[in-house]
């Protein structure tokens, strides 16, 4: 039986492809994951920037992934928000870091063709297309960068900008016709040590132009503050309808949590501090639904 109480979850930001690739698990296991609760997740396709050919590796890892999805019952891709089903499990393939694909935009359209909705900027490694916020903050947008963002406009992707610089993400933000969002960052007025952590300005920037913030469960990321905190940081700045949920496991190694199955803590967090049922309905799925068309 799935679990009743805590609403639908949608996780903007998981990186369970590489553990699927390894035939291994770690903080999720896919099949698990309707009965804890979620109705959907975006999955990361990861590739280290050291990699000699990064988007053929990419292309391998996707492969892994919808090979494995086929074959598993009531799991199924999704390329729109037309598609989702309640009673199964939802997945949005994401590919993560622009190094993956900033050769040609020839790579894109082909990410595009295997069913990739969610493209991450970056990683924290700069590239040809943008800067990462830990190794250039004040840089943004390259010029082939913007030429990408211009093209991406043609195409139903939503632009990721956990990572990103915040000169990348204010770049981004007025360049770009996409949804955006950043998938899995904590708030840096809160941890401002971490510089991986999303700042006031690359917040506003997003808000304004409609999109979300998923909030990650990584301990360094939060800092002294619980995930409660950074939500309600969100919220008091912009509104309820910023906030949401990318934990990012699979990818950390701190999590505040230790599984899908214990969402319910923060969810019951965020309804002792008077949220609303309706308040967490659109943290947990409803907030990202309405970019993800």
């Amino acid at each position: 039986m799935r679990n009743t109480t805590i609403p639908h979850i949608i996780d903007l930001h998981c990186d369970t492809p590489y553990f699927i690739q390894k035939k291994k698990t770690n903080h999720i296991q896919t099949k698990q994951l309707h009965e804890q609760g979620y109705i959907g997740v975006v999955y990361a396709h990861f590739i280290m920037p050291g990699a000699r050919y990064p988007f053929v590796e990419a292309v391998k890892m996707l492969a892994s992934t919808i090979a494995y999805i086929e074959k598993t019952p009531a799991v199924q891709i999704v390329r729109a928000q037309n598609e989702m089903k309640k009673s199964t499990l939802n997945i949005i393939l994401g590919v993560e870091g622009g190094h993956i694909f900033d050769n040609s935009f020839k790579q894109v359209e082909a990410l595009l063709d295997l069913g990739v909705r969610v493209f991450t900027i970056t990683w924290n490694n700069s590239n040809q297309l943008a800067h990462s916020a830990l190794e250039k903050d004040s840089k943004g947008l390259t010029k082939k960068g913007k030429e990408y963002i211009r093209k991406f406009g043609s195409y139903n992707a939503i632009l990721d900008l956990s990572h990103a610089s915040t000169r990348t993400v204010l770049d981004v933000c007025e360049y770009a016709a996409n949804p955006v969002m950043a998938s899995h960052s904590c708030v840096r007025a809160l941890n401002p040590a971490f510089k991986r952590n999303i700042a006031d300005a690359a917040i506003d920037a997003i808000h304004t132009q409609g999109g979300v913030i998923g909030v990650n469960i990584s301990r360094y990321h939060l800092g002294d503050h619980t995930f409660a905190d950074h939500i309600d940081y969100l919220v008091q700045r912009c509104g309820v309808g910023i906030a949401a949920i990318g934990t990012d496991f699979d990818g950390i190694n701190d999590p505040v949590i230790a599984s899908p199955a214990d969402m319910n803590t923060l969810t019951s967090d965020l309804q002792q501090r008077g949220y609303s049922k309706s308040d967490i309905a659109g943290i947990c799925s409803k907030n990202f639904l309405r970019i993800f068309t």
